[in-house]
């Protein structure tokens, strides 16, 4: 039985030297591929990377969103 375990425990450790190589695809989207956020029923969807959402457009996002407080903060009120 600890020899599966080992044999196991060999086989994650490659995969992992693998994938760090880059020689094993995780099918990641590419870092170049959109620099906008896609919508679906007006809310923003971001693409996910290895390490969460992809920083670039979250932040075009949180700019759009201060740009349209800002113009509401200067309309005049009803």
């Amino acid at each position: 039985m600890s020899l599966v375990f080992a044999i196991l425990g060999i086989l994650v450790v490659a995969g992992a030297f693998w994938m760090a190589a880059g020689r094993l695809n995780a099918d990641l989207p590419d870092a170049t591929h959109d620099l906008r956020p896609d919508r679906r029923a007006g809310e923003p969807s971001f693409d996910v990377v290895v390490r969460g959402y992809r920083m670039d457009e979250v932040d075009a996002t949180i700019a759009d969103l201060q740009a349209q407080i800002e113009r509401l903060k200067g309309s005049p009120k009803p």
